[in-house]
């Protein structure tokens, strides 16, 4: 079964040619009356280059045809439309007050609260709203264009938040927009210049308290920002430089890798992220087998984590890809399992050795609700013979539940902070304080049951 991309029945409704809506924009700001508004919209399609890698012209195609109409079944009588570059501008029909936020959302969002349907199945996507609004007399200084590109730039910041969002733009986004750009270029210098450093943060089996593997990730201290955190610099970095900053980030650690096992120390499994763009490089099979082979590294030494929403992005792609890995004997983990789209029945399909349960589950553990779901996924993830991580630890009562609920191993700033490689210590995990016979809530019947059940699994890396 597939959604429908026949021709429009409502010729009221056919998007405009990117020309015809800017003229009809320019039109409606002449016209505007000292108290009406003139709002443009964009609709954009989360993670778009996610969705439509390794895809056909005709397979985007037909998605951007499908995901208009949904679009246009939220629209007024009135709302224009065009479809400009990756993005769906509106124009709010004029002299009816600015489009209000819970309106948009409603409107437009809840359209793709069902999977799109596509030749080849189910498609789950979701979009994010940017919004323009121009008042009064401010509509004669102003121009389609101007709106547009406010638009835009208001929904790349709604994209910053996660999926499904919605941003006003206002002074606040502009300044976010130019600091963006601005730290973008710095990056850049910081990569010729090799500048980007990378740090490793452990992760702990949660039974013996010993280090199992190491995550490395960026780390960016630069003469003008300052000390920065991937999670301040790697969304800018998702924009273009990611590709480098992930290349420069193995190479680094496979340098470390080879390091440690020089020095005699036992080197840990070692974990590096991949981004959608890495992971459907044709030449990442043969750069991961060359740089193995120049430092004569088993495989087995690293652990390369994919997110939840790029393995379903294309799913048979996916599968492809990993199974070449696998084929070198590299360890594979989903990362940020829990907050996608994955269906069992290709869960169970994926070579996949580890879960790594996303951290605000981790952080909201003292909520009932929230503790099932981690239990589930602990059984889920042990019934198909997957060994389970818990990102973002931050306090000891997280690290006795997830004990207690059979959690395999963790990692966070209540066990051992990123820092550099010379400043890890294998040896001194934060554990002194911890109870694993009574958890702080074992009196809770969910943390009792799960304890009587809790054995110390050989974690199987």
């Amino acid at each position: 079964m597939r959604e429908s991309a026949e021709p429009w029945p409502d010729a009221a409704a056919v998007p405009l040619t990117a020309l015809a809506f800017d003229e009809l924009v320019s039109r409606a700001l002449e016209d505007a009356q000292p108290c009406d508004s003139i709002g443009i919209l964009m609709v954009s399609i989360d993670h778009f280059d996610v969705v439509t890698a390794r895809q056909d012209p005709s397979f985007v195609q037909e998605l951007l045809s499908i995901v208009s109409r949904r679009i246009a079944d939220a629209l007024r009588v009135g709302d224009r439309m065009t479809l400009h570059d990756d993005g769906f501008f509106i124009l709010w029909a004029a002299g009816s007050g600015a489009p209000e936020k819970s309106d948009v959302t409603v409107r437009i969002t809840e359209q793709f609260n069902e999977p799109v349907l596509m030749p080849a199945g189910q498609l789950p996507i979701t979009v994010s709203v940017g919004m323009s609004v121009v008042v009064g007399s401010q509509c004669a200084e102003t121009t389609s264009r101007m709106l547009r590109r406010q638009a835009r730039s208001a929904v790349l910041g709604a994209q910053r938040n996660g999926r499904a969002q919605l941003a006003v733009f206002d002074r606040a986004i502009q300044r976010q927009a130019i600091e963006s750009y601005e730290t973008e270029c710095l990056m850049l210098t910081a990569l010729q210049d090799r500048r980007l450093g990378v740090q490793y943060q452990p992760i702990v089996n949660l039974h013996s308290g010993q280090t199992i593997g190491v995550e490395a990730a960026a780390h960016w201290n630069d003469d003008v920002l300052g000390s920065l955190s991937p999670a301040t610099f790697i969304p800018i970095a998702e924009a273009g430089l990611m590709g480098e900053v992930e290349r420069l980030v193995f190479r680094q650690a496979v340098a470390q890798v080879s390091a440690w096992n020089r020095e005699g120390q036992p080197a840990p499994i070692t974990s590096v992220n991949l981004s959608n763009r890495q992971l459907l490089d044709p030449g990442l099979i043969p750069r991961i087998e060359s740089l193995l082979a120049e430092n004569n590294l088993d495989p087995r030494q690293f652990c390369f984590e994919i997110s939840e929403s790029v393995l379903m992005s294309d799913v048979a792609a996916s599968m492809t890809i990993l199974g070449l890995m696998k084929d070198l004997g590299l360890l594979l983990a989903i990362d940020d399992f829990g907050t996608g789209y994955s269906s069992l029945s290709y869960l169970r399909r994926l070579p996949v050795d580890m879960l790594k349960i996303d951290q605000s589950f981790v952080q909201s553990i003292y909520n009932r609700d929230d503790r099932v779901i981690i239990k589930a996924i602990i059984d889920l993830a042990h019934t198909l013979g997957m060994t389970t991580v818990a990102e973002g630890v931050e306090t000891r009562l997280q690290v006795e539940v997830l004990h207690a609920l059979n959690c395999d191993m963790a990692q966070g700033p209540y066990l051992h902070a990123t820092a550099p490689a010379d400043q890890i210590d294998f040896d001194q995990i934060n554990f002194d304080q911890i109870n694993f016979e009574a958890p702080s809530l074992s009196e809770n019947p969910d943390f009792a049951s799960a304890s009587a059940r809790s054995t110390c699994r050989s974690v199987r890396l």
